[in-house]
């Protein structure tokens, strides 16, 4: 029995090597015995679905960005350069820096847990503003912008006037609420993990288990919300619906992280179906694999 584990582990060897030595010499060799994953052929979103959402919902202004967190894949939709207010998907922003302050021991998490339950899972405009100033306002939001590398973010005259784009934003929730190293402890990506996971049901549309996730998958949510007024930032009388989220399936594996955001629709109502439009077409491409 020795004598036939001995042998048969020295065939496998011996196969390793003469394949690494063919890999070497003869890559093409390598790539169809192991082809890489093809991220356009792939593509949740192809051309025909986005030609039909574009026509059913019929966004002025909009951008998306999908990353497929099991394959490595991004993919966008829309405008890509345009940048949007965000509404309250800027308190997320807040809740990081926070956050960072209670790591580096410059906030007392107790003194702020209150207020950021609030802000995150009820979007309560108080403690937003509380903690907006406890993070020193435009400079803590400016740090994040900063130490995240969010290139098309800037800072607005508080947090729902932020500008930013779904790129930014989609990098932001890969960092602060995944696996990947960044600025944010793990300590903390966990408070905020389970802060976003348990947004208001009514609030959690679009990106969120309220989108149309499968069942059994959890979602860490933001949205943001609010009718342009005179005086904002054009264009006046249209909603500034935007979402984000980041999904996890059954076994807590990380799925895909969707994000959102456009400043020309009608209603609320019409915003918030047409991104539950896209998590739903994710949930029947990603979600089946």
């Amino acid at each position: 029995m020795v004598r036939r584990t001995l042998v048969f582990g020295s065939v496998l060897l011996g196969l390793a090597l003469i394949f690494k030595i063919l890999s070497v010499e003869f890559p093409l060799l390598k790539a169809k015995l192991f082809p890489s994953y093809d991220c356009a052929v792939n593509s949740p979103v192809p051309q025909n679905f986005i030609d039909t959402w574009t026509s059913e919902n019929d966004p002025e202004n909009f951008n998306v960005t999908i990353i497929d967190l099991v394959e490595g894949c991004t993919y966008s939709m829309g405008n890509s350069t345009s940048i949007f207010p965000t509404a309250s998907n800027g308190k997320v922003m807040v809740a990081i820096r926070a956050l960072e302050m209670v790591a580096d021991g410059t906030l007392n998490y107790t003194e702020i847990a209150s207020d950021l339950d609030l802000m995150i899972t009820e979007s309560n405009n108080e403690s937003a503003d509380r903690l907006f100033h406890a993070i020193g306002e435009n400079s803590g939001i400016q740090s994040v912008i900063e130490r995240y590398s969010l290139a098309s973010t800037f800072v607005g005259r508080t947090w729902g006037t932020i500008h930013t784009n779904s790129n930014d934003q989609a990098l932001l929730l890969d960092q602060a609420l995944g696996t990947k190293e960044s600025p944010l402890p793990e300590a903390q990506r966990a408070v905020l993990r389970d802060l976003m996971i348990r947004v208001n049901p009514e609030q959690a549309w679009g990106a969120g288990s309220a989108g149309g996730i499968p069942a059994f998958w959890s979602a860490a949510v933001k949205n943001g919300w609010y009718l342009s007024e005179e005086g904002d930032q054009p264009p006046i009388g249209l909603w500034r619906i935007n979402t984000m989220g980041y999904v996890w399936d059954e076994d807590k594996s990380p799925r895909w992280i969707f994000t959102g955001f456009s400043d020309s629709w009608s209603t609320q109502d019409e915003g918030e179906s047409a991104w539950n439009a896209v998590t739903k077409q994710l949930s029947g491409t990603l979600a089946l694999r």
